[in-house]
């Protein structure tokens, strides 16, 4: 009898708690993929309206001296946009942790090449204040994957106006070195069609 009980304790018992314990495992997969795998659904009828109103102001006022200027000092083979999420910026490669981080991200302002539209250069606008800086920090998640597609990233302070070609000469010399010569080749290439 004591060897019966000493076989069941041994190995009866374990292979029944380890039986117990993958059919758990198993009903409760089931239920949570059930339970995750609904598409989510909107939260307003569709007979309803919902409840949203126009934002008035897509950028403020303060940004808008920066981007008229950013525009005359720009050379004709770029364009920029304000608010541009990283997303569109970047892609995953492999591992999908790091893109996750900063998908719901924007940064103020991208600088791209027209042709093709790659972005060339990012612009982190930021008040003169330190209570507004530390309120709006650029995002170290957003520095490291803009870093590691090399796109660089330009820090400017908000003024009540701006000297074009001291901003000209400042974007130049954020912008990459393989950027500018495009760029110096491009300007050349239509001065000597003139």
């Amino acid at each position: 009898m004591s060897r019966m009980l000493s076989v069941f304790t041994e190995i009866v018992l374990p292979i029944l708690i380890l039986a117990v314990g993958i059919a758990l495992s198993i009903i409760l997969y089931k239920h949570l993929q059930k339970k995750f795998s609904h598409p989510v659904t909107p939260s307003y009828q569709k007979n309803s309206t919902p409840q949203v109103k126009l934002k008035e102001n897509y950028c403020t006022e303060q940004e808008m001296v920066f981007l008229n200027a950013l525009h005359k000092a720009l050379p004709r083979d770029c364009i920029s946009f304000p608010n541009v999420g990283v997303s569109k910026l970047i892609e995953p490669k492999g591992n999908l942790v790091d893109y996750k981080s900063v998908i719901d991200k924007y940064v103020d302002v991208c600088v791209f090449l027209r042709k093709g539209m790659k972005p060339i250069l990012v612009i982190d606008l930021f008040e003169p204040s330190p209570v507004a800086q530390q309120l709006k920090k650029f995002d170290d998640n957003v520095l490291a994957v803009l870093n590691e597609v090399k796109i660089p990233v330009m820090h400017k302070q908000i003024q009540n106006e701006y000297n074009i070609e001291e901003l000209k000469i400042e974007v130049l010399q954020k912008m990459n070195n393989s950027t500018v010569a495009y760029l110096k080749d491009k300007i050349l290439d239509e001065v000597n069609k003139k």
